[in-house]
């Protein structure tokens, strides 16, 4: 007769057993943040330099698998927009064009119209839904050319006060992209 003691031991043992290997596969699966890693995302990207820099500057790279990588480079973005929304203010009240004005003002839009699409991309990263994220992205990207060409459509062509900002924003969903294309290569 079976003692209660090597009952429970019948039913612990293979519970134990597949604990160990599902975290041994999930270690198996999940690639931190090291150099390679960074290099290989950021060898997509149209600017390496501005890539590595981005990530070796935030201590949250260090932790970061690649699905991780994808939300912080989105976090980071958002971060940059959402600055650039609360700077155009302050901008404003040095402009005294009517043309100026209005072409920040539609910055302004632009931005804010992206920080949704950033919020929208980053739940649908936290969801692995990258093909959505992809599509969030684009239209990030989408924005921050559509401030920039608010200042080049017609004359005066001016330079943006914000166009150090549009650049970061662009080079930044390249980034983002650059993550994704590896997630999803894999």
């Amino acid at each position: 007769m079976a003692t209660p003691i090597s009952c429970l031991s019948i039913l612990v043992i293979p519970l134990l057993v597949t604990s160990h290997i599902y975290q041994a596969s999930n270690a198996i699966i999940e690639v931190k943040a090291d150099q390679a890693l960074l290099d290989s995302i950021c060898q997509q990207t149209q600017d390496y330099d501005f890539c590595m820099s981005t990530f070796r500057g935030d201590e949250r790279t260090a932790v970061a698998d690649r699905d991780g990588l994808a939300l912080l480079s989105i976090a980071i973005n958002t971060a940059t927009v959402q600055a650039t929304i609360d700077e155009i203010p302050d901008i404003l009240k040095t402009l005294t064009d009517p043309l100026d004005k209005f072409r920040i003002q539609n910055c302004l839009t632009d931005f804010s119209d992206a920080l949704v699409q950033l919020r929208a991309a980053y739940s649908a990263s936290s969801a692995k839904s990258y093909r959505e994220v992809i599509g969030f992205i684009t239209d990030v990207a989408r924005k921050a050319v559509d401030c920039d060409a608010e200042y080049k459509k017609s004359p005066p062509v001016r330079e943006s006060p914000i166009s150090d900002n549009t650049l970061k924003v662009t080079k930044l969903t390249d980034i983002t992209f650059a993550v994704i294309d590896t997630i999803i290569s894999t």
